[in-house]
């Protein structure tokens, strides 16, 4: 499986770089952004933006970033924060203002986050308010 939105690694167009963005110039900025990802013939995620500007080759800056991350099963993450950086030479999404994430099990607000497209790994960067709903205590008791 390739990581979220990462180019294919037997491709050497694209590499830490996101495709398209060779034929835009930096500073570039592109309104209203819709990035799907796909698995299987499947959407497995949207990154969608109100702007997307192009710091350098491999390095954008996205305005109120809305990324939804659905599972196999049916289930839907949702990562919100404001002004977020994306490094495709890194394969990683940061930022220093708030961030929430919402799923059916919990939502969680933090003042940041950092999260690894590569490993589909995540920090939210503290304080962390944390709320959990009742049916993620209802599963868990199932088990």
């Amino acid at each position: 499986m390739l990581p979220l939105w990462a180019a294919d690694p037997t491709d050497d167009v694209g590499q830490k770089e996101f495709p398209g963005l060779q034929l835009l110039p930096e500073g570039s900025v592109v309104k209203g952004i819709v990035l799907p990802r796909y698995e299987k013939h499947r959407v497995s995620a949207l990154m969608m933006a109100d702007e997307l500007r192009i710091d350098t080759r491999s390095l954008v800056s996205l305005k109120n970033l809305r990324a939804e991350l659905y599972s196999p099963a049916g289930g839907l993450t949702t990562i919100m924060c404001g002004v977020t950086q994306y490094d495709f030479s890194k394969d990683s999404i940061t930022t220093d203002q708030t961030a929430a994430i919402k799923d059916s099990r919990f939502s969680a607000k933090g003042k940041g986050i950092s999260f690894s497209t590569r490993t589909q790994l995540g920090i939210l960067k503290g304080p962390v308010r944390t709320t959990f709903t009742s049916s993620a205590f209802s599963s868990a008791k199932g088990k």
